[in-house]
């Protein structure tokens, strides 16, 4: 059995499982954050671990367009850390937005600039300040995802799936594809424990952070040519993230907040399970999952760009649209058997107090 392959699935399983295992000691007597457990920490941390044993194992200058040094590695984790950190201090939480843009700055600005190239008619800081507009906006993007019910831990896992699909089939460098599958494996196990009805709740500032980090990874494969993919991982969040905004700039009262205007709330509010929606949610990231990796055969780097752009946005309307399910006959019996029995019991205190008297 080929050794890449033995020690990429090591680092798969520690990745998952380290996380898993931390989630899992400190939600057993109740609620997580009331037993002083971060939800970010241990993927930081175990990221930051698989991250630098991957560049010291799968590292080959001419794999790259440019170069993937540490500083690469130290200067976005860094800023995660500190992007994380400004946010769970009570007295440092009015410095979480400088935070985020600090942290964005330092890192766009160790990107080798021969990487600096979206748009190829464009200047590199041209390019420069388009990546740093990306990764400002990340970080709010997962605040929005943050629902309660795996959706942001499901969208990092699928960039994760992706990069290390298209990595193994040799569209992006293999150690990006290595470091694809960590993310993945270590986001897995935040979506196992944020699934509804979760055990572990990520806080605002712990959402920044891992949308943060998770831009970490997408950052160096846009730059190797592999950004359509990637958009196309996002599409799903990034329409129902559109949508909800448009709704916020109807000014209309039913629609003041924002966060009440996501697709998994409007879902939630009709009648729809929590756990049925996040359902939807990952089964819609595996069809764009698909389309992103079949991406990279494409003559055009953005010729799935407009089919993908239309099946997101009618998986959005089918999801703000569908009716709540129909309760099957065994459940009417039930219900009206509790209603009936709670009916009886009133009836039995009222005797009961009547006779008191």
């Amino acid at each position: 059995m080929n050794m890449t392959f033995l020690i990429v699935l090591g680092l798969f399983f520690v990745s998952f499982i380290v996380p898993a295992v931390c989630y899992s000691f400190t939600s057993r007597k109740g609620t997580f954050n009331r037993n002083g457990g971060s939800a970010f920490l241990p993927v930081f941390f175990v990221l930051l671990a698989a991250t630098l044993l991957a560049r010291m194992l799968f590292y080959t200058e001419n794999d790259f367009i440019g170069s993937f040094g540490f500083l690469q590695i130290i200067v976005p984790f860094a800023g995660a850390f500190l992007i994380f950190a400004a946010g769970n201090r009570p007295g440092l939480q009015k410095w979480l937005l400088p935070a985020i843009a600090a942290a964005v700055v330092l890192s766009v600005a160790v990107m080798p600039t021969e990487t600096m190239n979206f748009v190829p008619v464009l200047p590199p800081l041209v390019n420069r300040l388009i990546l740093a507009f990306i990764w400002l906006f990340f970080p709010f993007l997962y605040i929005y995802l943050n629902n309660g019910s795996g959706s942001l831990a499901v969208q990092s896992t699928s960039f994760g799936f992706g990069i290390g699909i298209i990595g193994a089939l040799n569209a992006v460098p293999l150690m990006l594809g290595v470091l694809g599958w960590i993310y993945a494996a270590a986001f897995l196990a935040v979506a196992v424990f944020t699934w509804h009805p979760s055990r572990v709740k990520v806080s605002r500032s712990e959402a920044a952070a891992f949308g943060f980090l998770t831009f970490t990874l997408i950052a160096p494969v846009s730059t190797e040519g592999a950004a359509s993919c990637c958009l196309i991982f996002s599409l799903f969040f990034l329409i129902d993230f559109c949508w909800a905004l448009f709704l916020k700039l109807t000014f209309l009262p039913r629609f003041d907040d924002f966060f009440a205007n996501s697709g998994f709330q409007q879902a939630v509010n009709d009648g729809l399970d929590p756990g049925l929606a996040a359902a939807f949610i990952a089964r819609s990231h595996m069809i764009l999952l698909l389309l992103g990796c079949f991406q990279i055969y494409s003559p055009a780097p953005w010729s799935l760009l407009l089919i993908s752009s239309l099946i997101a946005l009618w998986l959005n309307y089918r999801f703000r649209n569908i009716p709540a399910p129909v309760q099957k006959l065994r459940d009417i019996n039930s219900q009206v058997l509790e209603e009936l029995q709670d009916r009886v019991n009133e009836f039995k205190n009222y005797i009961k107090k009547d006779n008191d008297f």
